[in-house]
């Protein structure tokens, strides 16, 4: 059990990087593709940002379901990799179908992807809604 929480535990923190880093990045792109402050916001530009923020998003999970899909790999838990990077995009968002699963040996790594995708998946829905929350206020409707 010692080796799944060292595991479990070091590939979390690193997801944390990963992700936390992935946002900053896409802020800084998102702040360059904005419109200075004294120019107003047109709709399909504010569109334009939101794809954007949902694509760099996507992008950053899918950085981190490759890297617990290598972790599998490199344990031995799968000997192909269309197999463990199915394992790990559905044990990271959850979905958790459970027609694959770990061997006994390592099956608490699963609930460690689980829990960091919860928590990261969170973490970019906040993102996301501060990001459209400061966007929708540009239009202002009345």
């Amino acid at each position: 059990m010692g080796d799944q929480l060292f595991w479990g535990s070091v590939i979390i923190a690193v997801t944390v990087v990963i992700h936390v880093t992935g946002l900053f990045i896409l802020v800084k792109v998102l702040s360059s593709l904005s419109p200075k402050r004294d120019k107003p916001t047109h709709r399909g530009h504010t569109y334009g940002l939101m794809t954007t923020a949902v694509a760099g998003i996507i992008a950053i999970h899918t950085v981190e379901i490759w890297l617990w899909a290598s972790i599998y790999l490199f344990l031995g838990e799968f000997s192909e990799l269309e197999t463990a990077l199915y394992f790990s995009a559905v044990t990271s968002t959850t979905l958790g179908y459970g027609d694959i699963t770990l061997s006994e040996q390592w099956r608490l790594l699963g609930t460690f992807e689980s829990m960091g995708g919860l928590i990261l998946f969170g973490v970019s829905t906040a993102f996301l809604l501060a990001l459209f929350n400061r966007l929708f206020d540009e239009f202002k409707i009345d």
